[in-house]
Formats: structure tokens, sequence, C-alpha cells
């Protein structure tokens, strides 16, 4: 199974020319978690740097928004599977 990833929009720094990169959410939350650099690529330069503190809190939220879309998707189940009648 491949690994998930994230797709995220960047901002070119020499041209600011916004494209998509893609990056594993195991990568982003470890490097968030125990402070690590996270590089960033875009592809009109075929240039890499490491993300500043406005990115790395985007990235963050994205990750927090997740969560959040996961939990309720399960909550939702969760109701939905409380609400049906139980015969026996």
């Amino acid at each position: 199974m491949p690994e998930p990833i994230l797709k995220i929009s960047v901002t070119c720094p020499h041209c600011a020319l916004e494209s998509l990169a893609e990056l594993p959410i195991a990568l982003i939350a470890n490097a968030l978690l125990i402070g690590k650099a996270i590089r960033l690529y875009s592809r009109c330069h075929n240039h890499y740097w490491t993300a500043t503190f406005a990115e790395r809190e985007q990235l963050r939220k994205s990750l927090a928004a997740l969560r959040i879309e996961s939990y309720a998707n399960h909550a939702q189940v969760f109701s939905v599977a409380c609400e049906s009648p139980v015969s026996f």
C-alpha cells in the first residue's frame, strides 16, 4: 500500500509561482514533532528550500484539519450506527 501523501500549495521563492508539492504525511508529522527541517520543492526553478515558520504552521494546520475531518467522519459513522434499531 502506498504511503499517504499530502498535496500542498508552495510558492517558489524565485518567481512567486504557486505549484503543488507532495510530501508523505508521516514525514511532515515527524518533522513537526521533533523540530526537524522540512524541505519544499518548486518545479519551475528546480529549487529546494527549508520551510519557513509560516510554511511549517500551514503544514501543521493542514494535518490538524485532516485529523478533525477523520474524527468527524468516525463520529458520524458511530452516531449513525447507534441510531439504527436493534433487533433481538
